[in-house]
């Protein structure tokens, strides 16, 4: 008796190891004639691929940070940030830099880097983070927010 219940254990324990199912709060599917999206939510990433223009999620879940636009609140400062992408550094120019912080945030909203702008070229070293997606935002003494950007480390 006890060597037909092994051989059915070992059967049962191997088909639910192998069974694919989420428990989730919500989800959804859709597509259109090229394109088809699923996503659940409560289930963490398992990779990040970007091209610079598109994201691609392998997992269950999407990211919790979705960028949907870059803030320009202030067109009385000239602002450009290169190159981007970038893989060691990004080089930030701003005809006016006085009272000016420049705060860099990874994908989860935590911030990584702060400083006080002294001129009006800086350059901040990415090369020690991880590739990603990071936004650097520009804001001034009243924490009035200048300029948003999203940079691609690769």
């Amino acid at each position: 008796m006890k060597k037909k219940l092994l051989p059915i254990g070992v059967f049962l324990l191997a088909a639910s190891v192998n069974a694919q199912e989420v428990i989730s709060s919500q989800g959804n599917s859709y597509s259109n004639a090229t394109h088809t999206i699923d996503y659940t939510i409560g289930e963490p990433v398992t990779a990040t691929v970007s091209n610079g223009v598109n994201d691609l999620t392998q997992g269950f879940h999407q990211t919790n940070l979705t960028i949907t636009s870059v803030e320009d609140l202030d067109a009385n400062i000239s602002v450009n940030l290169f190159p981007n992408p970038t893989s060691e550094f990004v080089n930030l120019t701003v005809d006016k830099y006085e009272d000016l912080t420049l705060r860099l945030f990874d994908a989860t909203g935590k911030l990584i880097k702060e400083l006080s702008l002294k001129q009006s070229l800086t350059s901040v070293k990415v090369s020690e983070y991880a590739d990603g997606t990071y936004l650097l935002t520009l804001t001034h003494k009243e924490d009035k927010k200048i300029k948003t950007f999203k940079i691609i480390k690769n």
